[in-house]
């Protein structure tokens, strides 16, 4: 297996930017190291796109174009437990106020899934066991998601032609809310599969420590402090990840390639954000604005910070009077906000750590990655070296994109394009750039390459190798040649983080 660390290539292909339509998403040509059914009707670029990915990252090249050809041989052995980590955020575009229904560019596409699960069966061979498994927001449905993309049909497909693979797919959240009408009126927590969770100690080593003075108090939105504050500490930094997860053999991370209100983007980084079983483990923001230590916010007047302080006081009830009180008074505010502070109708959504001011989630994204590269899965500790104990790989789908108010509501972009790497911020990199985006600009990226302990590359964006798109070999060839496509930014990211020649 290549080291993660020096490893500095990124696979890039181009394809029709749509999916298939129909579950369990069949190719739409005969490859001959596949005995898989094909539907001609219906053009699958995704399940091409994968394969054109294998194909340009070398991998079992010796063997491309015959029956035998197993591409992902190198990191998937008989026997394995293969986690598939999608970006399952929510089973609807919360968009859907201002028009917009599309999921294609919501989650990652049930064809992707399709594609990378008929290569894993191929290199367990007959024995071994696949996951699918994400932690999508607190208030996501999750049969419903299912059924959005496509993974009822896909389990039954992959049941009849692969018998001796167990295929698992699992909701990985410890805590799940009933949400109505963007208030949630009552939690449900999983105490007792705890068991099943691990909680690893990045202590000192969190890149997090730097912000702990005296009033710091790092929040996430919807939530209460309480469990936040036990995890992170001076002396402790924890994060809670699924056994399952954990002490798998192969994890494939299959993000989605859109901005993000809270981070600039989500690609490879971030999507490892959803294998923390409770998200009140995960600082997002440190409560206030600047002008108090915080960076929730911008700096605003006195309504504006009325404003927040209900909003988090009823973030700490998980219902009853009170908490509509508080609700009801934060609408209150925000009606008001235009009016009498100049700010525009949808201000709030730069609050929660949306905005470019936000200090903190970039340090939590590169925290939650470092956790899981060094965790020395033998003696449950961090170690100075990273794990060789579970073998990686990502796969964005970038097909169609998603853009602006994303990553909730994201608007569709129809990028057509698939990027594959093993090394995650090698992908994020060369993902920032094709989607218009300063690849400086963008904090667990720039930030990324400069870690002084527990790093996660040993290269620089200028050494990223790009494979697979015909006349652009590096970062540099996608900002000379505008080969990217202009993704707008969220609100509180525009005008700060796009490419500017």
């Amino acid at each position: 297996m290549r080291n993660l660390l020096s490893y500095d290539k990124v696979a890039l292909v181009e394809d029709i930017p749509l999916y298939a339509k129909t579950p369990p998403y069949h190719p739409s040509e005969e490859f001959p190291e596949l005995t898989v059914p094909i539907n001609g009707t219906e053009d699958n670029p995704a399940y091409r796109g994968i394969r054109n990915l294998f194909y340009f990252l070398e991998f079992d090249r010796s063997n491309y174009g015959t029956k035998s050809w197993n591409p992902l041989t190198e990191i998937v052995k008989p026997g394995n437990t293969v986690i598939l980590k999608p970006n399952l955020v929510s089973h609807f575009n919360h968009g859907f106020k201002v028009g917009l229904t599309d999921t294609d560019c919501l989650v990652t596409h049930g064809s992707v899934i399709r594609a990378v699960l008929d290569y894993t069966a191929k290199a367990l061979q007959g024995t071994g066991k696949i996951i699918i498994g994400d932690c999508p927001i607190q208030g996501t449905e999750w049969d419903k998601l299912l059924d959005v993309v496509g993974l009822n049909q896909i389990y039954d497909y992959f049941h009849s032609t692969y018998p001796n693979i167990e295929l698992l797919v699992r909701d990985y959240r410890l805590g799940r809310a009933i949400v109505e009408k963007g208030m949630v009126v009552k939690r449900i927590i999983d105490e007792g599969a705890f068991v099943d969770y691990q909680e690893v100690d990045l202590k000192e080593e969190s890149s997090l420590t730097t912000l702990m003075h005296d009033k710091y108090a790092f929040g996430v939105s919807q939530y209460k402090k309480q469990r936040m504050m036990k995890a992170h500490t001076p002396e402790t930094n924890k994060y809670l990840f699924p056994k399952d997860i954990l002490y798998a053999d192969v994890v494939i991370n299959l993000p989605k390639m859109k901005s993000h209100m809270k981070a600039g983007i989500t690609s490879a980084l971030k999507n490892l954000v959803g294998i923390n079983g409770h998200k009140d483990y995960l600082p997002h923001f440190r409560f206030g604005s600047p002008r108090n230590g915080g960076d929730e916010y911008p700096d605003g007047n006195w309504l504006w910070d009325l404003m927040w302080f209900c909003m988090h006081r009823d973030w700490e009830y998980d219902g009853g009077l009170f908490k509509r009180l508080y609700f009801f008074l934060t609408k209150v505010c925000a009606y008001f906000l235009p009016i009498f502070s100049g700010l525009p109708k949808n201000a709030a959504r730069i609050g929660g750590g949306g905005w470019h001011g936000n200090d903190t989630l970039w340090r939590t994204i590169l925290d939650i990655n470092r956790a899981f590269f060094y965790y020395d899965r033998g003696n449950n500790r961090i170690s100075n070296e990273i794990s060789h104990d579970v073998k990686y790989l990502a796969i964005l789908d970038g097909l169609i994109g998603g853009e602006k108010e994303s990553p909730l509501s994201p608007t569709p972009v129809k990028s057509g394009i698939m990027m594959a790497s093993l090394n995650p911020l090698a992908l994020d990199s060369v993902a920032a750039a094709m989607m218009g985006l300063d690849v400086h600009k963008i904090k667990q990226i720039s930030q990324g390459y400069y870690l002084k302990s527990l790093p996660i590359a040993q290269f620089m964006p200028e050494d990223i190798e790009i494979v697979g798109y015909e006349s652009i070999c590096c970062i540099k060839d996608i900002y000379k040649q505008k080969a990217y496509i202009a993704f707008e930014p969220s609100s509180g990211y525009r005008g700060y983080i796009e490419y500017k020649s």
